[in-house]
């Protein structure tokens, strides 16, 4: 399977376009639909029945599904980590969650700017003078929130010659912002602040900034911004391929993780649980224990260029109300992450596989968690 970028093809707007609608195959389930309240001990069954078909009908090796708010906290495991050594999936299980990692990087640069060492305004030719961005069209243009919002136009790394590359040889790819050489001579998607087009080289560049801001590598800006500070004691930074506790992803071709694993740039550098990742939703957007309220305001503004984009999260209304989050898609895994402030409560859904239709698993445990 040809990789499909590290949230897919623009994996928000996959989220948002589907929300609307409900898994086909699963429409009867919905009559199972009550409130959450009053669900009492059945309400695990019913989340249980809604993974294991959606791994079956998808053809998935296994997943998580966490549901977390007021009314409860539920989580269910189907299926296996590994195949070779028949594994199965457990609440501890960790999965790589590719742009879902972006809501991190966000984060910590927006950190950084509420503390005065990053401005929004801040060109990046300016932040990041070690790069040669010169023939990277509109990196010598672009301002810090054209990243964060995905309007700079910075073309996607993620290119022919830099998947032959990745396939052959993962772990002797750079890990920084030199992945951005892959981007020279690719044109621009657009003018820069005046359109929306989703780039994973906007946060490499992001992830390189901050690493030069705080002086370390980019995997312990996120260690010391994002991660002690949420209590993610099992999330790393890319993994060490002899971790036990870790799913292994599969498409046609295989095991293809160790691609994943050895991500480590800002566009998707997580490896976590669904525990880990209620955690980072609580601590930002409930609790303001990453950023201060104005500055979690600030980042869910939608972007004068999509509406269903902020900075660094995907933004969207539902029938359920108002949510915020993210997705994410590579070569053997996929995650999707959704937060409802009106209704305090997370959903995650992790699976190590690549789903054969666009179908939202979240889609129909929000209406069996939240009713019709």
């Amino acid at each position: 399977m040809q990789a499909q970028g590290r949230s897919g093809s623009s994996g928000f707007q996959r989220l948002i376009g589907r929300l609307p609608r409900l898994m086909p195959g699963l429409a009867l389930l919905l009559t199972l639909a009550v409130p959450w309240s009053d669900a009492g001990a059945a309400r695990p069954d019913r989340l249980q029945r809604l993974l294991d078909r959606f791994l079956a009908e998808e053809e998935l090796d296994g997943g998580i599904l966490l549901v977390s708010g007021p009314e409860g906290r539920r989580v269910v495991v189907s299926g296996i980590a590994d195949r070779r050594e028949k594994r199965p999936v457990t609440e501890d299980t960790r999965f790589y969650v590719a742009s879902v990692g972006k809501m991190a990087t966000a984060a910590a640069v927006l950190q950084q700017v509420e503390e005065g060492a990053l401005s929004l305004d801040r060109p990046a030719r300016d932040l990041a003078p070690d790069l040669s961005l010169g023939k990277i069209a509109n990196a010598d243009r672009a301002r810090l929130v054209h990243l964060l919002d995905h309007s700079s136009g910075i073309p996607d790394y993620l290119t022919d010659a830099y998947q032959e590359e990745e396939a052959a040889k993962p772990e002797r790819l750079p890990r920084n912002g030199a992945l951005l050489a892959y981007a020279a001579g690719e044109k621009a998607t657009g003018p820069v602040g005046g359109h929306y087009a989703y780039s994973n080289s906007n946060y490499v560049l992001l992830g390189h900034i901050a690493s030069l801001r705080d002086g370390i590598p980019f995997a312990q800006v996120l260690r010391n911004r994002v991660l002690e500070r949420a209590g993610m004691g099992s999330t790393s930074v890319g993994a060490d391929p002899r971790d036990r506790s870790l799913a292994h992803g599969y498409t046609e071709d295989g095991d293809v993780s160790r691609r994943s694993w050895a991500a480590t740039t800002g566009d998707g550098p997580l490896v976590t649980t669904a525990g880990d990742l209620e955690r980072f939703v609580f601590a930002l957007f409930r609790d303001d224990r990453l950023l201060k309220a104005a500055t979690v305001r600030r980042m869910l503004t939608p972007s004068e260029n999509e509406e269903g984009q902020g900075l660094g999260v995907a933004l969207w209304k539902d029938r359920w109300g108002r949510g915020v989050g993210h997705d994410g898609r590579y070569d053997g895994f996929e995650a999707d992450v959704r937060y409802y402030p009106g209704r305090r409560t997370v959903l995650v859904f992790l699976t190590n596989g690549n789903q054969q239709s666009d179908d939202a698993l979240l889609d129909a445990v929000a209406e069996e968690v939240f009713g019709p």
